[in-house]
């Protein structure tokens, strides 16, 4: 049987408004669908910083009283002895009053200090024997340069204290396997 040709129109009118009106229906819902909420930062959520964390903590009552940031933290062998080397960064003040902060914080808890090599500082409690830290300025910084310098803390090494997951994490701790080659 022929088909009648206004039916045939009608029927592709029709057709094409409901396509027309199932794109509209899209662009319209489709903010809403696989869209991430905007919640005001877009920063991930990072670690706290490594001394923070439950896994490596410093000799009982140590806190290091300037702002910095710990790029390796990590067993090495000195003189057939196993000691923590811990290298930091120290931001906003210069090595001298580094070097009396930390003088002020080890001697706060309960650490003596006695006469070092050199630059180097060095202190003794009964419960973990000497420990020393070795700091540098940086040279050559520009005036508003945030890095200042590095400290290297000689400290007796301690197994993990923790079993909290982020202690597995090396960019955490700050505990890179050896083969990783990093500047500290």
């Amino acid at each position: 049987m022929p088909r009648n040709p206004d039916a045939s129109a009608v029927v592709r009118r029709v057709s094409v408004g409901l396509v027309l009106l199932l794109a509209v229906a899209l662009v319209l819902l489709s903010p809403r669908f696989g869209r991430a909420e905007p919640e005001g930062s877009y920063r991930p959520v990072l670690d706290p910083p490594a001394l923070e964390l439950p896994c490596y903590p410093l000799p009982e009552g140590l806190v290091l009283d300037f702002a910095h940031q710990v790029r390796t933290d990590g067993d090495v062998q000195v003189d057939g002895e196993t000691r923590r080397a811990l290298v930091v960064q120290y931001d906003l003040v210069d090595a001298d009053e580094v070097r009396e902060r930390l003088t002020a914080s080890f001697v706060e808890a309960g650490f003596t200090p006695e006469t070092g090599t050199g630059d180097a500082l060095v202190f003794t409690r009964p419960d973990t024997g000497p420990v020393s830290a070795e700091v540098e300025q940086l040279s050559g910084i520009p005036d508003d340069s945030t890095v200042r310098g590095t400290v290297l803390l000689d400290l007796p090494s301690v197994p993990v204290a923790s079993d909290d997951p982020v202690c597995d994490d090396p960019y955490a701790t700050k505990r890179f396997p050896e083969s990783w080659e990093l500047a500290t």
